[in-house]
């Protein structure tokens, strides 16, 4: 299924999609964090 026939592959895929969760719940986080706008 989804050319994992490997646990290796699985394990890469799943690494992935975590990631890609953690980037973006990361960014709802950061959204509206104000920065240091001075120069």
């Amino acid at each position: 299924m989804l050319g994992m026939e490997d646990g290796t592959i699985a394990f890469v895929w799943i690494a992935t999609v975590l990631s890609m969760i953690g980037c973006i719940i990361f960014g709802i986080l950061m959204w509206n964090k104000g920065g240091d706008e001075s120069p």
